[in-house]
């Protein structure tokens, strides 16, 4: 401070410090800027990169050759600006980088710039987002250029020729018109351009009122504002105001040295304004050009950094000052200027997550807003959030929640809670921050969280399991109540068993039985037949035989075994009473006769019945038929004959063997009764008297109703 300009007015020196070499890389760092959500930006000259800072950490962004598409284009970074949609861009010497302020998207649109005319066209040193025209505006040290929205595609707008003897090229700044929203306001060092969007057309605006030979170095315009405030090469500062073509220059009566004039402004009232220089910053009275600063001294570790080159000026949302310079970056203790505005949406944001374990690489973002979806093994997780930017960081409350797993909030000067052992479920954490205690309670932050349920935690998994246990205990009363039974049913079984020898026993009498009547048979076709005729007899009944034997041996054969048996029997009985009678055997299509199953031999005593005993006494010929017919759940056997009838038959009996019943049928009758113990059905046989008109005998009907049965042995 120079002798008698009062810098006791001044707040005394009194600055934290980012230092390169420390916390930051490389060296000269400019255009400190502050997001919507109070972090504050800045990026590097000389290769350092681009910053986000949160009053506690640094998030630095980086070229990397190995990652282009996840890295800057460049370190040397020369220009930010941040559009409406939430998008940051940075300009660099090699085109540029957009960067979303919350997912971390990032795109480099250098590879734009390799089939342009001159390499110039990199360097990119400011933008303008214009949503009226749906464009993106470039300077660049080319010239300007025009990005679509829509399509990414630059168009370049460098005039053929110079306007009045020069080219607007080296772009460090652009605005509005605040009137004519077709007209662009470009900053050059050789001046201000005026561009008309709709006429393509540039007009030149030198600065007046001082030597030609004076140089732009820097330009700002205040929010809403429409003076444009402008550094030079000189040792004072211009603004200009568009709507009257206004230049007015501000003397600044500097005690420090200022070779290469002011390399910022920060205009903060309509008569005072900040000031930044190789050697110092400070104020100056825009009435009387009386500059009250600060510069490096050895003796105050706590003032400005050494080496000077104080590039850039910034007053965040608490009203502290920020200093970028050479060596670093420096913002104030306190704060004793106006409060920005441009930190609208200040709240505790969430800055990361940890989850383990980690199965891939999660794509990593500046601010947590989006839903996350965890897998079931993913039950330890971490938040990690920051309130940016605070006045005291010492003071700072947060509080947290974790909904579906806290019940109340809990209060911490930390900035990160883990949760190990979740269950899976749905979850919200819920985090809010202070200043201090004399400040409300900011509005809560939220971030849904679902991780996917274990078997174990499904409610279908539990239902089942209940289910399994209702089942479990109804089986084991189930056999305690066939225990209590199984007394009853082996008793049963016996009972079973013995029917089943009981029903063998009769089968066997059954074979002799025939056998004695085929041979009756026999010795009566040998004893009046002649040798061949007995021969082709004999071969008939030998296959008979063995079809019957063959079928005796199982409880159950097919209808069509039965029937077959019984077709080769009455051919016997035909041949033996040379054609006494005919026959006919009629099945109904519909029966299956190959899975039909009933008793073997149950069919043949009936048909033998009927030729021994009424047509063989027939005076004429007779008549045999025998059907099988479908009734749906059971078979209906009828054997029917027109013979004598079975009283007369019973009297021819008697007469010849006396009072001894047909050992066939009642064989056959044991067999029934039987069958339908083992089986548990009810086979009904019937006979019935047949009559003529005159009620004389006229044969019998045999109707056998057969329900159908399933071998238990097969």
């Amino acid at each position: 401070m120079g002798p008698g300009q009062g810098l006791a007015q001044l707040p005394a020196p009194s600055f934290h410090h980012l230092k390169r070499d420390f916390e930051l890389f490389s060296a000269y760092y400019q255009i400190p800027f502050e997001d919507p959500f109070g972090f504050i930006w800045f990026g590097s000259g000389t290769g350092g990169g681009l910053y986000r800072y949160d009053g506690y950490d640094l998030i630095c962004f980086n070229a990397d050759p190995n990652r282009k598409a996840e890295t800057i284009a460049t370190d040397l970074i020369y220009s930010i600006y941040l559009a409406p949609d939430s998008n940051l861009y940075a300009g660099t010497i090699l085109g540029f980088t957009r960067i979303h302020l919350l997912t971390r998207e990032l795109k480099n649109f250098n590879i734009y710039y390799d089939s342009l005319p001159d390499p110039s066209a990199g360097v990119t040193r400011s933008f303008l987002m214009d949503t009226l025209h749906e464009v993106l505006w470039i300077g660049t040290q080319y010239g300007l250029m025009r990005m679509d929205k829509a399509t990414e595609e630059i168009t370049i707008l460098r005039p053929p020729s110079p306007v009045n003897g020069h080219m607007p090229a080296n772009i460090f700044q652009i605005y509005p018109d605040r009137r004519q929203p077709n007209w662009l306001w470009l900053v050059t060092d050789e001046g201000l351009f005026r561009y008309d969007i709709q006429a393509d057309r540039y007009k030149f605006f030198p600065i007046r009122g001082q030597a030609s030979e004076v140089s732009i170095k820097f330009a700002h315009r205040a929010e809403n504002e429409s003076i444009i405030w402008l550094t030079t090469t000189a040792d004072f500062i211009t603004s200009y105001l568009p709507e009257t073509d206004t230049w007015t220059h501000y003397e600044v009566k500097s005690p420090y040295p200022v070779s290469t004039g002011w390399n910022s402004v920060l205009p903060l009232s309509t008569d005072e304004c900040w000031i930044a220089g190789d050697t110092t910053a400070g104020r100056v009275n825009l009435d009387n050009g009386v500059f009250e600063g600060w510069t490096y001294r050895k003796e105050n570790p706590g003032g400005l950094l050494h080496n000077g080159w104080y590039s850039g000026l910034l007053n965040d949302r608490h009203g502290r000052l920020w200093v970028t310079s050479f060596q670093g970056v420096q913002y104030a203790k306190n704060a004793f200027l106006p409060k920005s505005t441009a930190a609208k949406d200040v709240q505790v944001r969430i800055t990361g997550v940890d989850i383990v374990p980690l199965f891939e690489e999660v794509k990593k973002v500046l601010l947590h807003s989006a839903p996350l979806k965890l897998r079931k093994d993913q039950r330890d997780i971490s938040f990690q959030y920051v309130l940016p930017n605070p006045l005291n960081k010492e003071n700072v409350t947060y509080r947290y929640k974790l909904d579906g797993y806290d019940n109340d909030w809990i209060e911490t000067d930390q900035r990160r809670v883990r949760y190990s052992k979740l269950n899976g479920g749905q979850y919200t954490f819920l985090v809010t921050g202070r200043e201090d205690e004399s400040t409300d309670w900011l509005p809560v932050t939220a971030l849904k969280v679902e991780i996917d349920k274990r078997m174990t935690e499904q409610a279908w998994f539990w239902l089942l399991a209940i289910v399994f246990g209702l089942a479990i205990a109804f089986l084991f009363y189930r056999y305690m109540i066939l225990r209590a039974k199984r007394q009853e049913r082996m008793k049963s079984e016996f009972e079973h068993k013995l029917s089943e020898i009981q029903m063998q026993a009769l089968r066997a009498q059954m074979n002799p039985h025939f056998l004695f009547n085929s041979l009756n048979s026999i010795k009566y076709y040998a004893i009046s037949k002649s040798k061949d005729d007995t021969a082709a007899y004999l071969s008939k009944f030998a296959l008979l035989v063995r079809t019957i034997l063959n079928n005796s041996k199982s409880h159950t054969i097919s209808l069509k075994d039965e029937l077959e048996a019984l077709q080769l029997y009455i051919e016997i009985e035909y041949l033996r009473l040379e054609g006494k009678f005919d026959y006919k055997i009629e099945t109904d299509k519909s029966i299956h006769i190959r899975q039909a199953q009933i008793p073997p031999m149950i069919l043949q005593p009936y048909v033998e019945n009927a030729i021994w005993h009424g047509l063989m006494h027939r005076d004429s010929k007779g008549s045999l038929l025998v059907q099988v017919k479908d009734m749906g759940n059971h078979i209906q056997c009828v054997i029917e004959d027109n013979g004598v009838g079975r009283e007369r038959a019973a009297e021819i009996n008697k007469s010849r063997i006396g009072k001894k019943d047909s050992v066939g049928m009642q064989i056959t009758g044991n067999r029934i009764e039987m069958i339908n113990r083992i089986y548990g059905i009810d086979t009904q046989v019937q006979i019935i008297d047949l009559k003529d008109a005159e009620d004389r005998p006229a044969g019998t009907r045999v109707v056998v109703n057969i329900p159908l049965i399933r071998d238990e042995e097969e």
